[in-house]
């Protein structure tokens, strides 16, 4: 029986999803107002063939493939929100119990497919702007998380820093286009952080871990990328991460990584391969076929999701 206990008791998840409803709601609204079409366009028109690959139809939804392959990405982060009902409020605040952090993690999963759903759905400027907005807040969330632990910041510390760097993050992007540079940033710190939990007394572990996962996922050349500006930033970057990190007191968590972390990583980097393939132009790329790789991109990227959600739930906390 749906009572007012029922639902407290699940209230992040239906607080979420009421508020997915209400977004859909104003994309409807916003379709119907403009006489059945989505007002400033990108610069792809009806049966042009998108960026993505997949040719762009007439109607509410342009790219069906690449849009309704988004689900997912909402899917498991209701079911985050969702199981926060059985989970504890003992302990340290962390995404093994019912905190903030875990209601963080829910809504950067449901964020990123309703950004990428106006995306591919509308083909509008400011659909690929909360595209990139749900991509940044879902990438700087396990960023976020684990200087959180480093640093032993509370709840409040975390939401501050979060959620403010996400807002100016968000108005940087639409102001000049720095999404992607983030994205590609933020794995490179993620990677950083990673290694240094488990090696933290091995500086060049730190550093190269990172550098390496960057040229794997976005298929650079290493001898090109040490010769580029971006490689050469990205690089210096690195080493003063590697160095920060190396100096911090004593990292003291422990993490299981098998198996999920080893899944939710071969899930992204055959998800990163496949979205450079299936890009217009490139070698799989059909754009009238309902099998699209980027859509199954989109489907990877939810298994990876997932599979760190749970990665992050074996977290042990000796500080």
């Amino acid at each position: 029986m749906i009572n007012n206990e029922y639902l407290c008791k699940r209230r992040e998840f239906f607080v979420v999803f009421g508020g997915i409803i209400t977004i859909f709601a104003i994309f409807a609204l916003i379709y119907t107002l403009n006489d059945n079409s989505w007002g400033t366009e990108s610069e792809s028109g009806i049966g042009d063939v998108a960026g993505y690959c997949e040719r762009i139809q007439a109607g509410f939804i342009r790219e069906p493939a690449n849009t309704w392959s988004n689900l997912p990405f909402i899917l498991v982060g209701l079911y985050v929100l969702w199981m926060m009902q059985y989970d504890s409020r003992d302990g340290l605040p962390s995404l093994s119990n019912r905190s903030w952090f875990t209601l963080m993690y829910g809504m950067a999963c449901t964020a990123v497919g309703v950004g990428s759903f106006a995306m591919h759905g509308f083909n509008t400027n400011w659909g690929g702007w909360l595209d990139l907005s749900g991509m940044m807040m879902y990438i700087t969330m396990p960023v976020f998380y684990n200087f959180s632990r480093f640093f032993r910041w509370d709840e409040q510390k975390f939401l501050t820093a979060y959620l403010g760097i996400n807002a100016l993050l968000s108005v940087l992007h639409w102001q000049y286009g720095i999404g992607l540079f983030v994205w590609v940033f933020s794995i490179g710190i993620w990677l950083a952080q990673e290694t240094a939990i488990r090696y933290q007394q091995q500086p060049l572990a730190i550093f190269l871990v990172p550098i390496a996962g960057i040229i794997i996922l976005i298929g650079y050349n290493p001898a090109n990328f040490v010769r580029e500006p971006v490689g050469v930033i990205i690089i210096i970057f690195m080493a003063l991460m590697a160095w920060f990190l190396y100096q911090l007191d004593e990292i003291k968590l422990q993490r299981t990584h098998t198996p999920y972390f080893w899944c939710g990583s071969a899930a992204y980097l055959l998800a990163s391969f496949i979205w450079r393939a299936s890009q217009k132009g490139s070698s799989i790329c059909e754009p009238d076929s309902l099998l699209q790789g980027h859509a199954l991109w989109h489907i990877l990227g939810a298994v990876a999701m997932f599979c760190f959600y749970r990665y992050f739930r074996t977290e042990i906390n000796n500080y």
